[in-house]
């Protein structure tokens, strides 16, 4: 449970400066990417414009709801970031994080386009907060 915990205290020591850049939404929310016990990258969603990184994963993956709509979501934010740098497989740990604007845990399971992505690429190892302040998920640290 290391890295839960590790991206549960990582989110809230940058929701500071991500509440100050994006003043006004509902939840900010962050995906981790570990290996091991090591961190790799940490995405977060970008809600503000339309995204040529959003564009792109949603045409690698066929993703129509993606392309029609092109904003940025932590998961493919992420998997972005390490896109070329690391061999995405099932040994990926991914952690999904969304805070409210009071720090606290909301559901953050990924949508059905983040949930492919992350399928086709072997991911299984994924774990996402809840609304009741819970951390769930489809495999075991």
């Amino acid at each position: 449970m290391k890295i839960i915990e590790r991206s549960v205290e990582i989110s809230h020591s940058l929701f500071q400066q991500t509440y100050e850049e994006r003043d006004g939404y509902r939840t900010y929310h962050f995906a981790f990417g570990w290996y091991r016990n090591t961190l790799l990258a940490i995405g977060k969603n970008s809600p503000n414009s339309p995204n040529s990184r959003a564009l792109k994963f949603a045409k690698k993956f066929n993703s129509t709801q993606i392309i029609k709509y092109p904003f940025l979501h932590a998961e493919v934010d992420l998997i972005s970031r390490l896109w070329g740098r690391f061999h995405i497989n099932n040994r990926l740990k991914v952690v999904i994080v969304r805070l409210n604007k009071f720090k606290q845990l909301q559901n953050s399971k990924p949508c059905s386009n983040c949930s492919r992505v992350l399928n086709t690429l072997g991911v299984n190892r994924l774990w996402w907060s809840t609304k009741k302040g819970k951390i769930k998920g489809s495999n075991s640290c």
